[in-house]
């Protein structure tokens, strides 16, 4: 369950919940605590839902669907907050708060009276997820350093009984959190961009979602740690303003592995069945080839062993995985921007072809079919259909 104001942008709030918890195939409910008018830079009005309505948005859901994990997004006002407060004790839901209070710029979004509030529903929850400028508030301090961010961690967990996870931000590189005591240090890959709206709202959905799944709360934490990163690295630049992170970057990057091993083994099938005495003719005796596939999101798929030649017959060697080596095919598909590759042997036959211009080869992999690295050819394509009418045409 999302409690949560709406994003007219569907950047963030309860859209980028959502988003989140269906990636991760969970079904989320929705506590609509607010409506925003807003874009990827700017809020231009805010509508509060009444407190007997988001009473009786809990009634329904709770009496149907019964969720047992919930996490807090945009609550507005102490009135708002004591709703939410009442069903989250009346229902016993186990509570993921992120305390929404202000914005990334450090900008406050609340008034003081909000930030009592907000504390008083902090002993009710199960983690907390401030960034740095909302740990600042709670404790009424600066935090200006790794060590500051650590100590702000532990002050939190020990005041006010709850476990934590303090967000450093880009400030920081890393965030700090204590789980039941056990202090983790969570560090992401550091990604250039200013596309992170909705990170916040993506990170404490996803422990929602894991907890949900049936993960302990500290893998639930480390896991929606590496989701949410992956959501920024591959963020939106939508927008003229802070573009949104992407939670649906993730599961789209498990289907182009399974597309990829789909795509190889349809070219493996091609030449093994249909063009094996042409494919034959392009890979010198005791020769090895292999295939190569590169996704969009940087993952290559290719044989274990590859494609040898011995005499008059080919052998396809190990089966196909996902990021185990990189290989020449790799760097190729790197440098040309394509998909999908194969090697070739450097024959007399490929290089006379090449001089009659009946296949382009170069270094760079700009304009061409195949690509010359470390003493081999790789034909290139941007899909196995076109890589296919390429070895047909070497014939």
């Amino acid at each position: 369950m999302t409690i949560a104001g709406s994003d007219s942008g569907g950047g963030a709030g309860l859209q980028a919940d959502l988003k989140t918890f269906t990636s991760l195939g969970v079904f989320g409910t929705v506590i609509v605590t607010g409506l925003t008018a807003q874009n990827t830079f700017e809020v231009t009005r805010v509508m509060e839902v009444p407190p007997d309505f988001i009473e009786a948005q809990f009634d329904a859901v709770m009496r149907d669907l019964n969720p047992r994990y919930a996490k807090t997004g945009m609550l507005a006002s102490t009135k708002v907050i004591e709703a939410v407060k009442k069903k989250v004790e009346e229902y016993k839901i186990d509570l993921i708060l992120d305390p929404v209070m202000v914005a990334k710029s450090g900008a406050s979004l609340v008034t003081e009276d909000v930030v009592s509030s907000i504390k008083s529903l902090m002993r009710d929850s199960l983690i907390i997820t401030p960034n740095k400028f909302e740990a600042e508030k709670l404790l009424g301090k600066k935090i200006e350093s790794e060590d500051e961010l650590k100590k702000s961690a532990k002050e939190l967990y020990e005041k006010y009984s709850v476990n934590v996870v303090v967000k450093g931000g880009s400030q920081f590189g890393l965030d700090y959190a204590i789980i039941d005591g056990e202090e983790l240090e969570l560090k992401g890959e550091k990604i250039d961009t200013n596309n992170t709206h909705g990170s916040g709202d993506v990170f404490s959905a996803s422990i929602t979602a894991y907890l949900a799944k049936g993960s302990k709360l500290k893998d639930a934490v480390k896991k929606a740690k590496e989701f949410t990163t992956f959501a920024i690295k591959y963020s939106l630049n939508l927008g003229k303003g802070h573009g949104p992170v992407d939670p649906f970057a993730y599961p789209e990057a498990l289907m182009e592995r399974e597309i990829a091993r789909e795509e190889l083994e349809d070219l493996l099938y091609f030449i093994e069945k249909e063009e094996e005495k042409t494919f034959k003719d392009l890979i010198n005796e005791n020769d090895k080839s292999n295939v190569g596939y590169l996704t969009k999101y940087g993952d290559f798929v290719t044989l274990a062993g590859g494609i040898i030649r011995y005499l008059d017959w080919l052998k396809i060697d190990g089966p196909l995985l996902v990021n185990w080596k990189k290989n020449d095919i790799y760097e190729a598909l790197k440098r040309s921007g394509k998909k999908i590759g194969v090697i070739i042997s450097p024959s007399d036959k490929i290089l006379s072809l090449a001089e009659e211009n009946k296949i382009k080869l170069s270094e760079s992999g700009i304009n061409s079919d195949a690509i010359t690295i470390n003493g081999k050819i790789i034909l290139v394509a941007d899909s196995v259909e076109e890589l296919k009418k390429k070895i047909e045409g070497l014939k």
